[in-house]
Protein backbone atom coordinates (compact mmCIF):
# COMPACT_ATOMS: atom_id res chain seq x y z
CA UNK A 1 0.00 0.00 0.00
CA UNK A 2 2.62 2.71 0.54
CA UNK A 3 4.51 1.52 -3.06
CA UNK A 4 1.06 2.34 -4.46
CA UNK A 5 0.75 5.55 -2.65
CA UNK A 6 4.55 6.96 -3.13
CA UNK A 7 5.81 9.35 -5.48
CA UNK A 8 8.00 6.81 -7.61
CA UNK A 9 5.03 5.30 -8.61
CA UNK A 10 3.18 8.54 -9.93
CA UNK A 11 6.77 9.34 -11.98
CA UNK A 12 6.79 6.36 -12.98
CA UNK A 13 2.97 6.80 -14.64
CA UNK A 14 3.56 10.12 -16.02
CA UNK A 15 6.97 8.54 -17.86
CA UNK A 16 5.15 5.82 -18.99
CA UNK A 17 2.27 8.08 -20.65
CA UNK A 18 5.27 9.77 -21.71
CA UNK A 19 6.71 6.88 -23.55
CA UNK A 20 3.27 5.91 -24.96
CA UNK A 21 2.60 9.27 -26.38
CA UNK A 22 6.08 10.09 -27.56
CA UNK A 23 6.66 6.68 -29.45
CA UNK A 24 3.43 6.86 -31.30
CA UNK A 25 4.68 11.11 -32.21
CA UNK A 26 7.02 12.37 -34.40
CA UNK A 27 9.38 13.58 -32.37
CA UNK A 28 11.51 16.01 -35.06
CA UNK A 29 8.34 17.61 -35.75
CA UNK A 30 7.22 17.81 -31.89
CA UNK A 31 10.41 19.74 -31.05
CA UNK A 32 10.00 21.66 -34.06
CA UNK A 33 6.52 22.83 -32.72
CA UNK A 34 7.65 23.36 -29.53
CA UNK A 35 10.86 25.43 -30.15
CA UNK A 36 8.66 27.72 -32.91
CA UNK A 37 6.30 28.70 -30.45
CA UNK A 38 6.38 32.27 -29.87
CA UNK A 39 8.47 33.28 -26.41
CA UNK A 40 6.12 36.65 -25.89
CA UNK A 41 3.17 34.60 -26.03
CA UNK A 42 4.10 31.93 -23.61
CA UNK A 43 5.78 34.66 -21.72
CA UNK A 44 2.47 36.53 -21.13
CA UNK A 45 0.74 33.26 -20.19
CA UNK A 46 3.40 32.54 -17.66
CA UNK A 47 2.85 35.57 -15.49
CA UNK A 48 -0.71 35.74 -16.20
CA UNK A 49 -0.69 32.43 -14.57
CA UNK A 50 1.32 33.89 -11.69
CA UNK A 51 -1.19 36.79 -11.44
CA UNK A 52 -4.11 33.63 -11.24
CA UNK A 53 -2.03 32.12 -8.32
CA UNK A 54 -2.66 35.50 -6.51
CA UNK A 55 -6.26 35.62 -7.45
CA UNK A 56 -6.84 31.98 -6.03
CA UNK A 57 -4.90 32.82 -2.60
CA UNK A 58 -7.80 35.40 -2.49
CA UNK A 59 -10.46 33.15 -2.61
CA UNK A 60 -8.75 30.90 0.00
CA UNK A 61 -8.34 34.29 1.89
CA UNK A 62 -11.94 34.67 2.35
CA UNK A 63 -12.55 31.43 3.19
CA UNK A 64 -10.11 31.24 5.47
CA UNK A 65 -11.81 34.49 7.57
CA UNK A 66 -15.00 32.46 9.16
CA UNK A 67 -12.55 29.99 10.34
CA UNK A 68 -10.68 32.83 12.55
CA UNK A 69 -8.10 33.60 10.32
CA UNK A 70 -7.35 37.23 9.61
CA UNK A 71 -3.49 37.07 8.23
CA UNK A 72 -3.43 39.80 4.86
CA UNK A 73 -3.41 38.55 1.03
CA UNK A 74 0.08 38.72 1.01
CA UNK A 75 0.70 36.30 3.60
CA UNK A 76 -1.68 33.89 1.96
CA UNK A 77 0.06 34.79 -1.47
CA UNK A 78 3.14 33.54 0.23
CA UNK A 79 2.08 30.42 1.77
CA UNK A 80 0.07 29.65 -1.36
CA UNK A 81 2.99 29.76 -3.61
CA UNK A 82 5.04 27.80 -1.01
CA UNK A 83 2.30 25.12 -1.47
CA UNK A 84 3.11 25.24 -5.23
CA UNK A 85 6.54 24.83 -4.74
CA UNK A 86 6.03 21.77 -2.35
CA UNK A 87 4.02 20.11 -5.29
CA UNK A 88 7.24 19.76 -6.88
CA UNK A 89 8.19 16.92 -4.75
CA UNK A 90 5.06 14.79 -4.83
CA UNK A 91 2.43 13.81 -6.45
CA UNK A 92 -1.32 15.70 -6.52
CA UNK A 93 -1.76 18.40 -4.85
CA UNK A 94 -2.04 17.09 -1.36
CA UNK A 95 1.90 18.28 0.01
CA UNK A 96 1.51 21.62 -0.91
CA UNK A 97 -1.88 21.54 0.32
CA UNK A 98 -0.64 20.48 3.76
CA UNK A 99 2.16 22.81 4.03
CA UNK A 100 0.05 25.99 3.09
CA UNK A 101 -2.27 24.59 5.96
CA UNK A 102 1.00 24.23 8.38
CA UNK A 103 2.11 27.67 7.03
CA UNK A 104 -1.57 29.02 7.93
CA UNK A 105 -1.74 27.35 11.05
CA UNK A 106 1.84 28.56 12.42
CA UNK A 107 0.50 32.44 13.05
CA UNK A 108 -2.33 30.67 15.56
CA UNK A 109 -6.01 29.30 14.35
CA UNK A 110 -5.21 25.82 15.00
CA UNK A 111 -3.94 23.10 12.33
CA UNK A 112 -7.42 21.81 12.15
CA UNK A 113 -8.77 24.66 10.74
CA UNK A 114 -6.00 26.05 9.13
CA UNK A 115 -6.93 22.52 6.51
CA UNK A 116 -10.02 22.83 6.87
CA UNK A 117 -9.74 26.17 5.16
CA UNK A 118 -7.75 24.85 2.47
CA UNK A 119 -9.80 21.88 1.64
CA UNK A 120 -12.67 24.40 1.67
CA UNK A 121 -10.38 26.24 -1.07
CA UNK A 122 -9.71 22.83 -3.33
CA UNK A 123 -12.75 21.58 -3.36
CA UNK A 124 -14.47 24.98 -4.17
CA UNK A 125 -11.61 25.27 -7.09
CA UNK A 126 -12.70 21.98 -8.59
CA UNK A 127 -16.35 22.17 -8.21
CA UNK A 128 -16.64 25.21 -9.76
CA UNK A 129 -14.04 23.30 -12.69
CA UNK A 130 -16.97 21.49 -13.00
CA UNK A 131 -19.05 23.94 -13.33
CA UNK A 132 -17.18 26.18 -15.99
CA UNK A 133 -17.48 22.60 -18.39
CA UNK A 134 -21.15 22.25 -17.56
CA UNK A 135 -22.03 25.71 -18.67
CA UNK A 136 -19.90 25.25 -21.69
CA UNK A 137 -22.01 21.85 -22.64
CA UNK A 138 -25.28 24.11 -21.32
CA UNK A 139 -24.32 26.61 -23.77
CA UNK A 140 -22.87 24.90 -26.92
CA UNK A 141 -23.70 21.30 -26.34
CA UNK A 142 -21.77 17.74 -26.55
CA UNK A 143 -20.64 19.20 -29.85
CA UNK A 144 -18.21 16.59 -30.97
CA UNK A 145 -18.01 15.21 -27.72
CA UNK A 146 -19.72 12.20 -26.43
CA UNK A 147 -23.32 13.25 -25.42
CA UNK A 148 -22.58 11.26 -22.20
CA UNK A 149 -19.78 13.08 -21.58
CA UNK A 150 -21.86 16.40 -21.99
CA UNK A 151 -24.67 14.99 -19.39
CA UNK A 152 -22.85 13.19 -17.19
CA UNK A 153 -20.71 16.54 -16.50
CA UNK A 154 -23.84 18.83 -16.29
CA UNK A 155 -25.85 16.22 -13.87
CA UNK A 156 -22.57 15.95 -11.31
CA UNK A 157 -22.38 19.58 -11.26
CA UNK A 158 -26.09 19.49 -10.39
CA UNK A 159 -25.44 17.02 -8.12
CA UNK A 160 -22.49 18.48 -5.69
CA UNK A 161 -24.68 21.17 -5.41
CA UNK A 162 -27.48 19.65 -4.22
CA UNK A 163 -25.34 17.33 -2.00
CA UNK A 164 -24.04 20.49 -0.38
CA UNK A 165 -27.49 21.67 0.56
CA UNK A 166 -28.78 18.29 1.38
CA UNK A 167 -25.35 16.67 3.65
CA UNK A 168 -26.64 18.06 6.93
CA UNK A 169 -29.87 16.55 6.33
CA UNK A 170 -28.90 13.02 5.58
CA UNK A 171 -26.22 12.94 8.15
CA UNK A 172 -28.87 14.09 11.24
CA UNK A 173 -31.25 11.79 9.83
CA UNK A 174 -29.14 8.68 9.80
CA UNK A 175 -26.87 9.44 13.13
CA UNK A 176 -27.87 10.18 16.53
CA UNK A 177 -26.34 13.88 17.69
CA UNK A 178 -23.97 11.83 20.25
CA UNK A 179 -21.85 10.35 16.82
CA UNK A 180 -18.71 11.32 16.12
CA UNK A 181 -19.94 11.41 11.90
CA UNK A 182 -22.66 13.94 12.57
CA UNK A 183 -20.53 15.70 15.04
CA UNK A 184 -17.51 15.91 12.54
CA UNK A 185 -19.75 17.18 9.61
CA UNK A 186 -21.56 19.34 11.60
CA UNK A 187 -18.46 20.85 12.33
CA UNK A 188 -16.80 21.11 9.48
CA UNK A 189 -19.83 23.45 7.83
CA UNK A 190 -20.96 25.32 10.57
CA UNK A 191 -18.64 27.96 9.56
CA UNK A 192 -20.09 28.40 6.44
CA UNK A 193 -23.46 27.72 7.22
CA UNK A 194 -23.35 30.27 9.93
CA UNK A 195 -22.07 33.02 7.47
CA UNK A 196 -25.19 31.71 4.67
CA UNK A 197 -24.50 31.30 1.47
CA UNK A 198 -22.50 35.16 1.21
CA UNK A 199 -19.00 33.72 2.04
CA UNK A 200 -19.24 30.61 -0.23
CA UNK A 201 -20.97 32.38 -2.86
CA UNK A 202 -18.34 35.13 -3.54
CA UNK A 203 -15.63 32.19 -3.33
CA UNK A 204 -17.44 30.17 -6.17
CA UNK A 205 -18.20 33.62 -8.68
CA UNK A 206 -14.50 34.94 -7.95
CA UNK A 207 -13.38 30.72 -8.93
CA UNK A 208 -15.19 31.00 -11.93
CA UNK A 209 -14.11 33.81 -13.18
CA UNK A 210 -10.51 32.95 -12.66
CA UNK A 211 -11.12 29.93 -14.11
CA UNK A 212 -12.22 31.91 -17.49
CA UNK A 213 -9.04 33.83 -16.89
CA UNK A 214 -6.95 30.68 -17.05
CA UNK A 215 -8.68 29.07 -19.80
CA UNK A 216 -7.66 32.95 -21.75
CA UNK A 217 -4.22 32.00 -20.99
CA UNK A 218 -4.56 28.72 -22.49
CA UNK A 219 -5.67 30.38 -25.60
CA UNK A 220 -2.12 32.57 -25.25
CA UNK A 221 -0.41 29.34 -25.92
CA UNK A 222 -3.46 28.12 -28.89
CA UNK A 223 -1.55 31.65 -30.26
CA UNK A 224 2.10 30.61 -29.56
CA UNK A 225 1.49 27.49 -31.31
CA UNK A 226 -0.98 29.02 -34.34
CA UNK A 227 -2.65 26.33 -33.61
CA UNK A 228 -6.94 26.09 -34.60
CA UNK A 229 -8.73 25.58 -31.27
CA UNK A 230 -11.57 27.93 -30.23
CA UNK A 231 -12.31 29.30 -26.80
CA UNK A 232 -15.20 27.19 -26.45
CA UNK A 233 -14.10 23.91 -27.35
CA UNK A 234 -11.27 24.31 -24.74
CA UNK A 235 -14.04 25.44 -22.15
CA UNK A 236 -15.65 22.00 -22.59
CA UNK A 237 -12.87 19.88 -21.95
CA UNK A 238 -9.66 21.43 -20.13
CA UNK A 239 -11.43 21.58 -16.68
CA UNK A 240 -11.99 18.49 -17.26
CA UNK A 241 -8.42 17.24 -17.63
CA UNK A 242 -7.09 19.85 -14.63
CA UNK A 243 -9.33 17.90 -12.43
CA UNK A 244 -8.17 14.18 -13.84
CA UNK A 245 -4.52 15.83 -13.99
CA UNK A 246 -4.77 17.22 -9.91
CA UNK A 247 -5.83 13.30 -8.93
CA UNK A 248 -2.71 11.13 -7.37
CA UNK A 249 -2.14 9.03 -10.44
CA UNK A 250 0.70 10.78 -11.97
CA UNK A 251 3.71 13.40 -10.94
CA UNK A 252 2.29 16.80 -11.06
CA UNK A 253 -0.72 15.84 -13.33
CA UNK A 254 2.09 15.35 -16.12
CA UNK A 255 1.54 12.33 -18.81
CA UNK A 256 -2.23 12.72 -17.97
CA UNK A 257 -2.47 16.54 -19.25
CA UNK A 258 -0.67 15.86 -22.56
CA UNK A 259 -2.44 12.67 -23.37
CA UNK A 260 -5.99 14.42 -22.18
CA UNK A 261 -5.28 17.11 -25.15
CA UNK A 262 -4.31 14.56 -27.45
CA UNK A 263 -7.63 12.97 -26.88
CA UNK A 264 -9.31 15.74 -26.91
CA UNK A 265 -8.17 17.89 -29.57
CA UNK A 266 -7.96 14.99 -32.26
CA UNK A 267 -11.41 15.45 -32.10
CA UNK A 268 -11.33 18.94 -33.66
CA UNK A 269 -8.69 17.67 -36.08
CA UNK A 270 -5.46 18.79 -34.19
CA UNK A 271 -2.61 16.46 -34.55
CA UNK A 272 -0.96 14.58 -31.88
CA UNK A 273 2.32 16.33 -32.13
CA UNK A 274 0.43 19.75 -32.09
CA UNK A 275 -1.26 18.49 -29.07
CA UNK A 276 1.48 17.04 -26.96
CA UNK A 277 3.48 20.58 -27.30
CA UNK A 278 0.32 22.68 -26.30
CA UNK A 279 0.37 20.02 -23.32
CA UNK A 280 3.98 20.25 -22.69
CA UNK A 281 3.89 24.02 -22.51
CA UNK A 282 1.58 24.34 -20.08
CA UNK A 283 3.03 21.85 -17.87
CA UNK A 284 6.05 24.51 -17.97
CA UNK A 285 4.18 27.21 -16.41
CA UNK A 286 2.25 25.14 -13.85
CA UNK A 287 6.10 23.52 -12.81
CA UNK A 288 8.13 27.02 -13.23
CA UNK A 289 5.22 28.57 -11.33
CA UNK A 290 6.35 25.94 -8.62
CA UNK A 291 10.07 27.34 -9.02
CA UNK A 292 8.85 30.81 -8.31
CA UNK A 293 7.34 29.50 -5.14
CA UNK A 294 10.44 27.85 -4.14
CA UNK A 295 12.13 31.73 -5.20
CA UNK A 296 9.48 33.04 -2.66
CA UNK A 297 10.21 30.95 -0.32
CA UNK A 298 13.78 31.21 -0.07
CA UNK A 299 13.15 34.89 0.52
CA UNK A 300 10.75 34.42 2.67
CA UNK A 301 12.57 33.52 6.46
CA UNK A 302 9.16 33.18 8.21
CA UNK A 303 8.06 30.57 5.66
CA UNK A 304 11.29 28.89 6.43
CA UNK A 305 11.39 28.80 9.69
CA UNK A 306 7.25 28.11 10.04
CA UNK A 307 7.82 24.57 7.73
CA UNK A 308 10.76 24.13 9.98
CA UNK A 309 8.95 23.93 13.37
CA UNK A 310 6.29 21.78 11.50
CA UNK A 311 8.60 19.43 10.55
CA UNK A 312 10.19 19.12 13.96
CA UNK A 313 6.73 18.78 15.62
CA UNK A 314 6.08 16.12 12.74
CA UNK A 315 9.25 13.98 13.61
CA UNK A 316 8.24 14.65 17.42
CA UNK A 317 4.79 13.22 17.24
CA UNK A 318 5.89 10.32 15.62
CA UNK A 319 8.60 9.21 18.01
CA UNK A 320 6.55 9.43 20.71
CA UNK A 321 3.70 7.06 18.49
CA UNK A 322 6.73 4.79 18.01
CA UNK A 323 7.30 5.32 22.02
CA UNK A 324 4.64 4.02 23.09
Amino acid sequence: MHFLSSRWLQVGISLGLFTILLRSANLRLLVQQVLAARLDYFLLAFVGYLVGQVMYAYRWQILARPLGFGQSLGAFTVYYFVGMYLNLFAPSTVVGDVGRGLLLASNGGGIGRALQSVVADRASGTVMLLWVSAVGFLLFGPTVLPAALCYGTIATACLVIVSWWALPHVVAWLYSPEQRVRQFVERALAPYRLHGSAVLGHACGLSFVFHLFQLSLQMLLVCALSLSIPFWYLMLFVPLIHILSALPFSFGGAGVREGGYVVFLALIGIGKDEAIAFGLLWTAIVFGSGVVGGLILLASPAAQLSLKQSAVSDQRSAQTKTEQ
